[in-house]
């Protein structure tokens, strides 16, 4: 059955990425500034990218329409995938990503905001690319916790990229993701599918989930937080509390 699942879904990956390069490559300029347009594309790509790796979703909580920014923890590339899903729009991720090969390419003509993690001055310029996003009405959804995470406990929420939205008249959504070994049954964290695991590679958890029936991820979306009177330490605690918080209530 694995082999099978892998030899029907392999290809279609592969066929589907380069569907998205061709996109990506020819799409006219004229259209991509049609935000209703450009939005939908996206969204299904990343809807059929989520039903080629077998990932099957199960949501709690509405996304707040509200919400220009979204907070989660992080927990493997699968998360990016899931997310886009749901909300398409623009990711904050480490430098390195811009250099991968093909992967890099994509994120680079999808918006990403790219970040040179340790880097101050850098830091401050990503943060004013953020609250440019924000104020044109763009989504934007970022990982706080500023490393990979098990889906077991939450790190500390560093609140420098907070300062993106903090006393704005935008609402922040915070969001709890985790992949379940055997939902209903055992809702224990997967680690087959956890970048926290350093044996675990792009490579390796792609194959695995091909091969699966199906991957279920676990994605809950906690009440919105309005930012008017917090500054950036405030929403950083409050984002990481509403995260730890679902969590026990699992």
């Amino acid at each position: 059955m694995k082999i099978l699942l892998l030899l029907i879904r392999f290809p279609l990956i592969l066929s589907h990425i380069l569907v998205g390069l061709i996109i990506l490559i020819f799409y006219p300029r004229k259209i991509a500034r049609l935000k209703p347009i450009h939005h939908l594309i996206s969204l299904y790509w990343m809807k059929i990218l989520v039903l080629l790796f077998g990932l099957k979703i199960i949501l709690k909580g509405k996304i707040s329409k509200q919400s220009n920014a979204f907070v989660s923890n992080h927990i493997s590339f699968l998360d990016i995938i899931v997310l886009n899903s749901l909300i398409p729009s623009n990711f904050i991720a480490k430098s390195e990503i811009k250099n991968w090969p093909v992967i890099g390419h994509l994120s680079s003509k999808t918006g990403t905001i790219f970040i040179r993690r340790g880097d101050k001055n850098d830091i401050d310029h990503v943060v004013d690319i953020m609250k440019n996003y924000i104020n044109r009405n763009k989504k934007i959804i970022f990982f706080p916790e500023g490393r990979i995470g098990n889906g077991v406990d939450i790190k500390k929420f560093h609140s420098k990229l907070f300062n993106c939205i903090s006393e704005s008249n935008s609402m922040l959504q915070p969001v709890f993701i985790r992949y379940p070994k055997d939902y209903p049954n055992n809702i224990e964290s997967d680690d087959s599918v956890c970048w926290a695991d350093k044996s675990q590679t792009l490579i390796k958890i792609s194959l695995r989930c091909l091969g699966r029936s199906s991957t279920k991820v676990m994605v809950h979306f906690e009440k919105p937080i309005d930012t008017s009177n917090l500054n950036s330490y405030e929403l950083a605690k409050q984002s990481a509390n509403s995260v730890s918080e679902s969590i026990k209530c699992i």
